[in-house]
């Protein structure tokens, strides 16, 4: 008890200490991946093909494996309608189709080495008069079953509550897929990308089975989730914000002390205010900080040039690691920024 209770006061100690305050910034990113103008069909597959279902079911193990083949089955089927959903508010596409039973082009006797059959997917764009394809390259699940003795209520004949021994089991879901761009014309995969997922579901029955069965939104909760998987993967054609961490001084003088304060309550105009009071201070570090956190404000309020101008300011008064990171960050956020600018620009152009 000792050892834990000495490591939980330096743990309060250096938190105590801790001379910064982290927040959250969004900037603009350009979009990872960008199409031909000239791309305006789209079809989309599914190599993942259907196994086959497992009947062996006289174990917990068993039929959780049972329920999982069947989900996996309803999953890609949901991930490729919330990839087609999203396409389809796309403007840039004049089609959007999937095509059924086309995992067989992956099992043929030329694909055996795992290498993309180009000549059948050339013949089905062909047929199908598309321009690119759309994958869903692989789906698949993978529980880990745990579960523990516990307690739980039920009404006894008399309608009374009593409390009665039972078993609490947990479902541990991880969902991994993968997504892949089709150019069969020119023979190149344009984007590849892997998504794990986990999905957490506990329940409680007199015994394990009743447990399982009690899981009633588990199988709302993996549709939901691989639905939202198609989704995500097609908004990779549009630029989009991405959440970075930056760090806030709150210590060195009083007023930095004061202006946490002002954060925690979001009160950015009375912190910039306190801040712009230590501009003068006798110490350049805590002119730098003040700086520093002015940068942070303006990248806060989506002014990447007057927060580069802050940054620069800020390492003008203490070159060090943090403050010459910081304005690095701030340059290739403006330099993605206006790249994904332009991609609205030319995706607003194509819409018209």
């Amino acid at each position: 008890m000792r050892r834990w209770a000495s490591l939980l006061m330096i743990f309060f100690a250096a938190a105590a200490c801790k001379s910064t305050y982290s927040v959250t910034v969004y900037n603009l990113e350009p979009a990872p991946v960008v199409l031909s103008k000239d791309m305006k069909r789209i079809g989309i597959v599914n190599e993942v093909g259907n196994k086959d279902a497992y009947t062996d079911i006289a174990s917990l193990e068993a039929l959780v494996k049972a329920t999982d083949q069947r989900l996996t089955k309803e999953g890609t089927r949901a991930a490729l309608e919330g990839l087609m959903a999203e396409l389809q508010k796309d403007r840039r596409f004049d089609t959007v189709m999937i095509l059924n039973n086309t995992s067989s082009l992956w099992s043929t006797e030329e694909s055996k080495t795992e290498s993309i059959p180009w000549k059948a997917l050339k013949e089905l764009c062909m047929q199908n008069q598309l321009d690119a394809v759309f994958s869903l390259a692989f789906y698949q699940t993978d529980t880990r079953i745990s579960e523990k003795r516990s307690s739980m209520e039920e009404l006894d004949m008399l309608r009374t509550r009593v409390k009665i021994p039972a078993k609490e089991l947990t479902l541990e879901t991880l969902i991994e897929n993968g997504w892949r761009i089709y150019d069969p014309f020119e023979e190149k995969v344009l984007d590849e990308i892997e998504v794990n997922e986990q999905v957490i579901t506990q329940a409680k029955g007199e015994y394990a089975l009743n447990a399982l069965r009690a899981m009633t939104d588990r199988a709302d909760t993996l549709m939901s989730r691989s639905r939202g998987s198609g989704s995500t993967y097609g908004m990779r054609l549009k630029p989009s914000n991405k959440a970075v961490e930056r760090e806030i001084y709150t210590k060195g003088s009083p007023l930095l002390v004061q202006a946490k304060g002002s954060v925690l309550e979001a009160d950015w105009l009375e912190a910039a205010r306190l801040w712009q009071m230590n501009l003068s201070h006798g110490k350049s570090a805590i002119r730098a900080r003040a700086c520093h956190n002015m940068a942070v404000l303006y990248e806060i309020k989506g002014d990447l040039e007057k927060a580069i101008e802050w940054a620069i300011q800020a390492n003008s008064h203490e070159e060090g690691k943090r403050h010459s990171n910081c304005l690095e960050g701030l340059k290739k956020s403006a330099i993605q920024k206006s790249e994904a600018e332009k991609q609205w620009e030319a995706i607003a152009l194509l819409n018209k």
